[in-house]
């Protein structure tokens, strides 16, 4: 029997708009699967309540800011004590010395290497649906794809993965050529030698 892809977005107070990356990122699979998105309720919870909703997740997607807030913090040990997969994204920006700290102390749990930073949400929904397409992936095919879905799946990994020309023209160019003034030619209709 297939499984419901369970997935907790924790971020912090400056990224909250982000969320909603993530959800569209989901949307937008070339799939039709059982998903369920959690996050910290507004209104707030108790701490068994977070605990339950952190618990049994597939994925928890961390998105740090500038500084570290509530509950994020709380959502990151929850994450760490009961050892659910996460992918920790930071957004490229100057932190604040309480979200340095912060890092100092999550680098002992995700290596620095292991965190994806962002520079825009483009990027960000390109990081996550890789990571996205990884899961449904699974090699067990824990959520019950079709054989048209994974490959449509493994297509659009390929695409995501293939620079575009929007990209190669960001990276700068790839090739050099040199445009000579053309000088107009002289009364007897031939070029004029410099």
């Amino acid at each position: 029997m297939s499984e419901k892809l369970r997935i907790f977005v924790s971020a912090t107070a400056d990224l909250e708009a982000e969320r909603g990356i993530i959800a569209r990122a989901l949307a937008d699979l070339p799939l039709r699967v059982g998903a369920e998105i959690r996050r910290y309720p507004p209104a707030g919870v108790s701490y068994e309540t977070l605990f339950e909703l952190i618990s049994n997740v597939d994925r928890v997607y961390f998105l740090l800011g500038q500084d570290i807030t509530a509950p994020s913090g709380t959502e990151w040990d929850l994450a760490m004590e009961l050892e659910r997969p996460v992918l920790a994204l930071r957004a490229a920006r100057r932190l604040t010395p309480a979200a340095q700290q912060f890092l100092r102390l999550a680098f002992h749990r995700v290596a620095p290497t292991e965190w994806k930073v962002f520079q825009s949400d483009a990027e960000l929904a390109r990081i996550v649906t890789l990571d996205l397409i990884e899961l449904f992936l699974h090699p067990g095919n824990r959520y019950g794809l079709s054989v048209e879905e994974v490959v449509r799946l493994e297509q659009q990994r390929r695409q995501l993965l293939t620079p575009t020309a929007e990209v190669a023209a960001a990276s700068g160019p790839t090739a050099a050529a040199v445009i000579l003034e053309q000088r107009p030619p002289s009364e007897n209709g031939q070029d004029e030698a410099a």
